[in-house]
């Protein structure tokens, strides 16, 4: 008798190990499947990008073609100003760049340092401290930083144009 029981539970035994190995099976191919789809998708997408590189060249075609790469002129020291706000002392403590593409301005950035340096603590000792706490002062200060060293480098160049940006690399207020 005792082997008659031990038949009937490896004739139970038996179907639940078959049903596991599928579930097994059939779950790893869902998982291969989904993988694949997974990759079609993301491989799928590269023709988009190639669209967008075409509209980007051809608004870079209609603004006009670059003069080169572009050329990063630090000011160093960094900047720092001191505002007088009610009883307190404050101060801005600036660290810019300059970015142009024509090496002639890059030059002279370099050449006029003090004159221009001059001319930025100048311009930021004129602002509100509370304004230049502000997104907007902040934009406000660097499109006049921008337009006020255009001006000295046409001045003392003669070219009209090509600095292209004043960009703050680090604002620090207290």
């Amino acid at each position: 008798m005792a082997t008659e029981k031990e038949l009937q539970l490896d004739a139970v035994t038996e179907p639940k190990s078959n049903k596991k190995l599928i579930i097994i099976i059939v779950a790893a191919v869902l998982v291969v499947a989904i993988g694949v789809a997974a990759a079609l998708l993301l491989m799928g997408g590269d023709d988009a990008p190639a669209e967008e590189e075409m509209a980007e060249g051809e608004v870079a075609e209609e603004s006009g073609p670059s003069e080169g790469p572009a050329i990063y002129i630090k000011f160093k020291p960094e900047f720092i100003v001191n505002y007088q706000v009610g009883p307190r002392q404050r101060y801005l403590q600036i660290y810019m760049e300059a970015m142009t593409r024509n090496p002639a301005i890059a030059e002279a950035l370099e050449m006029h340092s003090p004159m221009i340096r001059s001319a930025i603590i100048s311009l930021l000792s004129q602002q509100s401290f509370e304004h230049l706490r502000t997104a907007e002062g902040r934009a406000d200060v660097r499109g006049k930083l921008q337009q006020e060293v255009q001006r000295l480098i046409s001045q003392e160049t003669g070219i009209e144009s090509g600095l292209e940006e004043i960009l703050f690399t680090n604002y620090v207020m207290q």
